[in-house]
């Protein structure tokens, strides 16, 4: 199964721009780890679901903390979200939860801790064999969470269901600077940097093996 991963379009021309040129290669699943927008509109997120819908490529989403509820809501009528949901794709399960822990920002889609934590181990109590773990913020502690202030920013409550139950990959995103690839134990933490500078991952899974590559354009 070959992915191509994005995130944090924020509502940018230049993020519709790069998805179209990466979506010139062959892939069979779509993941977008939100931020579609800025704050909003939500039109601006379903201009771009348009696009994406006449490449015929399956997708599955979770909102960004700067997505308004509505978008959610979109993704949701659409049959895409990922969000609080376990998804079965051919021979792996996707568990996904978007939005981020609290900020200084009082951004529009945030969770405490414990609402990240509750969600997550529900959804990851009773999964067997090889999983994806789909996240806009990434795991605390890590690479892919360190701001150029060198503080890390990320959820606790991922970090510990990846500890627990060690998902093959967390794909995760939110932290624009933070690009790059990290492991917490035998899970591959995968932060691609935002779309809208150009940046993606692509990913090849098969069975228990993983193929990560970073892309820019």
């Amino acid at each position: 199964m070959k992915l191509l991963v994005v995130s944090d379009f924020h509502g940018k021309s230049s993020a519709d721009n790069n998805l179209e040129e990466f979506l010139t290669s062959d892939y069979d699943l779509l993941i977008i780890l939100g931020d579609l927008t800025h704050l909003g509109p939500s039109s601006q997120a379903e201009e771009i679901l348009d696009r994406i819908e006449e490449s015929n490529i399956s997708t599955l989403a979770v909102p960004g903390n700067c997505d308004p509820k509505s978008v959610h809501n979109i993704l949701e009528e659409r049959g895409i979200s990922l969000h609080s949901k376990a998804v079965e794709f051919e021979d792996l399960t996707f568990v996904g939860f978007g939005g981020s822990n609290t900020t200084p920002f009082n951004t529009s889609f945030e969770f405490t801790e414990g609402e990240i934590e509750e969600e997550l181990n529900a959804l990851a109590c009773n999964i067997e064999g090889g999983w994806i773990l789909v996240s806009h913020v990434p795991p605390y502690g890590t690479k892919a969470d360190l701001t150029s202030d060198d503080i890390h920013v990320g959820s606790k409550s991922v970090r510990n269901i990846i500890e627990k139950k060690q998902p093959l990959v967390n794909f995760c995103a939110h932290v624009h600077e933070a690009r790059s690839i990290d492991k917490i134990g035998k899970t591959k933490i995968v932060n691609g940097g935002p779309i809208s500078k150009g940046y993606a991952v692509e990913a090849e899974l098969n069975g228990q093996e993983t193929s990560i590559r970073l892309l820019e354009l």
